[in-house]
């Protein structure tokens, strides 16, 4: 398997590739996820890409956020200056993206995100028609699921094993955008679900804390179980992660995976505590979505931030000229330079620092000393191993050669260095114009060739044997030197090429000559909308709502179940001319039979609102569809796109503001904020699903006041969804609303 790493800046890039990862991913300030990722750019990629090619490391651009329609041409600049780079892949939210990628460049390899939120078989089908030869599965993907698109699709499947969780389902999060305009899937996350919060049910406070903030992922124990699976790429989260948590995880899966592969074991307990050294909230998740049903301890709502490895308790205080002189207890080795955080006896963080000058003064005894005044009893938590980190930073690696050596009277000087890769010789060999000459006086040995031919300290490579076949000649060490430069230099140069071989993207310049050219092929569909959609469930009282003839009455039900929703659409179908059903944003494998069961026993008339790459399986079938908000549609490309997929009409994302007449655009009602596969009454509660403690009155409340309601929709399993208390009205035209209904009975 892959072992997939972040990387953020140059340190981390070096930390990745000196510690073993097979492959890296990065972005290039515009176009990527973490827009505060500003490190690399179009200028100094192709230099750290070769790097990465000599060692034979792969390089995925993440090109994961949604276009606006001005933004494509610096997009296919952008682009442009990847592929030349000579990129290995693009990792692609936007289907438009997708589009220009695939159709500008040929032979172009693209991962779909883990934004595009594809958990099922349907949703691997449809990205491998769509030109994508890999996805990055959604962190709630089922194991029971990664194995049956694994059986159904010859894509290969990244998964995420270690690092951050997002709360929401990826791609589907409106949270930071609707309270600060800063969106998610263009790389602006304000991280709100790091904040705290409080619950209330029936206005009774029921719990607080940091009731949105997932525990830490870490799969390292479970690599046998994703490997049998059929997971390719093990990827590790954190690109905005400092170099010392690149390189221990890097190095605590580079030796879990030769352990598998080596049938080897190793002390996996050892390397989560290495693991939660560099970064963890707390007890690591080790089984994330895995298993069937609604998982348990998804959240953390006591930390919401790094906490370490327990090492120790403060023994004493006392003043120390402008300082504290802290005694601590520990049998963990402090240095200068490690990071340690203090807990009260309620567990609650109050402080933390950078140790200075430490004195070691008897067995697991040290003083510390701070300007902070701590308390003696606290619990003393070490967050940086300076040392260790340190050590791993000054890690390098090298490339193993062999030399054969030809110098002989009156022949030129020869140099060749190979390696062995899959068995296979590959050598660069240099015939000098150096004639060696019969030695006058003292001869060149073969070792002091040997010792100028070694001389690699400044390459990525190392000699490990030579074979020096000299007669009694005499060469300067300058000719050495430059022989060895020169052979060094080509066998680089072989070596990337032997990569860069197996990159075919090319710009496909004589079908795209020029841009406008390109955006030329758009055929977005033009027919202006001349009705509204209202959206409906269970509940909701359509007696004083003026719904037209042409209007949309959509059904987005609590409980999705044959039964229910075909006795609705029988009651709804006397009075209503057109109805539609609402596709879930979130649908595992069991969720999707259960859902393509319901599709087929629905009228034709029936339109289906889509709200993943899923449910494009049901397009240019019996039922007319519409790509619903959950598809993120940004641009006039990407609704090209889904047009020529078969769908009829889009909803436009609610992340942007265009009152375009041949969209449908959210209008009215309560913003959906989060999609949620974890339950958040587990979390106040601490109960199991047999001791279910749902209520549909739960609210959450910010610190500034904002309330957020959860509501709950069920399948074969239980999801929720988080909404904005806040009532919006932004309808402006008579036409090509989205209203929904559901939490507010008339309008």
């Amino acid at each position: 398997m892959e072992i997939l790493a972040p990387c953020g800046d140059g340190e981390s890039f070096f930390a990745a590739i000196n510690n073993g990862a097979d492959a890296i991913y990065l972005g290039l300030g515009d176009f990527n996820a973490r827009a505060k990722s500003t490190f690399f750019n179009t200028e100094n990629i192709r230099e750290y890409i070769k790097i990465a090619h000599i060692f034979g490391v792969k390089v995925y651009i993440t090109t994961n956020t949604l276009l606006k329609d001005n933004e494509i041409p610096a997009f296919m600049e952008f682009a442009r200056k990847c592929v030349s780079a000579r990129a290995d892949a693009f990792i692609v939210q936007d289907l438009a993206v997708a589009r220009l990628l695939r159709d500008a460049f040929d032979n172009v390899e693209i991962h779909a995100s883990t934004q595009m939120g594809i958990n099922n078989v349907a949703g691997a089908i449809m990205a491998k028609n769509l030109g994508f030869s890999r996805i990055v599965l959604a962190r709630e993907t089922k194991l029971e699921d990664i194995i049956a698109i694994k059986k159904a699709t010859d894509l290969e499947i990244e998964y995420f094993v270690q690092g951050a969780l997002c709360v929401s389902y990826s791609g589907n999060c409106y949270f930071s955008q609707y309270e600060f305009g800063k969106s998610g899937n263009r790389g602006e996350c304000m991280q709100l679900c790091r904040l705290p919060y409080s619950a209330y049910i029936d206005n009774k406070k029921i719990g607080e804390g940091y009731l949105l903030s997932p525990r830490d992922l870490s799969l390292i124990e479970n690599l046998k179980t994703l490997q049998d699976a059929g997971v390719d790429s093990l990827k590790i989260e954190g690109r905005l992660r400092r170099a010392g948590y690149v390189a221990q995880s890097v190095v605590s899966y580079r030796r879990a995976v030769d352990a598998l592969k080596n049938n080897q074991k190793i002390d996996i307990n050892n390397e989560k505590t290495a693991l939660k050294k560099v970064f963890s909230r707390g007890e690591f998740n080790t089984r994330a979505y895995l298993d069937a049903g609604v998982p348990d301890n998804i959240i953390n709502p006591k930390i919401q931030n790094h906490l370490g490895v327990e090492i120790g308790t403060v023994q004493n205080i006392e003043r120390f000229k402008d300082l504290y002189r802290v005694k601590i207890k520990t049998n963990t080795e402090i240095h200068s330079g490690d990071g340690l955080k203090f807990l009260d006896e309620n567990n609650k963080e109050y402080a933390s620092l950078g140790v200075g000058n430490t004195e070691k003064i008897g067995e697991n005894l040290y003083y510390i000393f701070t300007k902070n005044n701590l308390k003696i009893g606290s619990k003393i938590y070490r967050t940086v191993d300076a040392e260790n980190e340190n050590k791993l930073l000054k890690n390098t690696r090298k490339i193993n050669i062999y030399a054969n050596v030809f110098a002989h009277i009156d022949k030129p000087f020869e140099i060749e260095y190979f390696i062995y890769k899959n068995d296979d010789k590959f050598s660069a060999k240099i015939n000098t114009n150096y004639i060696c000459p019969k030695a006058q006086n003292s001869p060149t040995s073969a070792e002091e060739i040997k010792t100028q031919i070694s001389k690699l300290n400044d390459t990525y490579f190392e000699l490990i044997e030579s074979k020096i076949d000299a007669e009694n000649i005499f060469i300067p060490k300058s000719i050495l030197n430059q022989a060895r430069r020169d052979c060094i230099a080509l066998l680089q140069e072989k070596l990337l090429n032997l990569h860069e071989n197996n990159i075919k993207s090319a710009e496909n310049t004589q079908k795209y000559g020029t841009m406008q050219l390109f955006l030329n092929t758009m055929h977005t569909n033009t027919s202006s909308i001349d009705n509204n959609i209202f959206v409906i469930n269970e509940a909701t009282d359509l007696n004083k709502t003026n719904i037209q003839k042409n209007d949309i009455l959509a059904l987005m039900p609590e409980k999705y179940t044959c039964e229910n929703i075909i006795k609705i659409f029988e009651t709804l179908s006397k009075k209503y001319n057109h109805l539609a059903l609402v596709l879930p944003v979130i649908a595992n494998e069991k969720d999707f039979e259960i859902l393509t069961k319901i599709i087929n026993s629905l009228n034709e008339n029936i339109t289906l609102i889509i709200n993943n790459i899923s449910g494009l399986i049901f397009a240019n079938k019996k039922h007319k569809i519409i790509a619903g908000t959950g598809l993120n549609v940004h641009n006039n490309l990407a609704a090209n796109e889904l047009y020529k997929l078969g769908v009829n009409r889009i909803i436009f994302s609610k992340e942007i503001e265009n009152q375009n007449d041949n969209f449908y655009h959210f209008t009215y009602g309560h913003t959906a904020l989060m999609h949620f596969a974890h339950c958040p009454f587990k979390t106040l509660f601490n109960n199991k699903c047999s001791d279910c403690k749902f209520s549909n009155n739960l609210i959450i409340t910010a610190q500034n006041g904002h309330k957020f309601f959860i509501k709950r929709t069920n399948i074969s399993q239980c999801y929720f969804t988080m909404y904005a208390d806040k009532l919006i009205d932004k309808r402006k035209n008579e036409f090509g609303n989205l209203i929904d209904l559901r939490f507010k009975e008339k309008i």
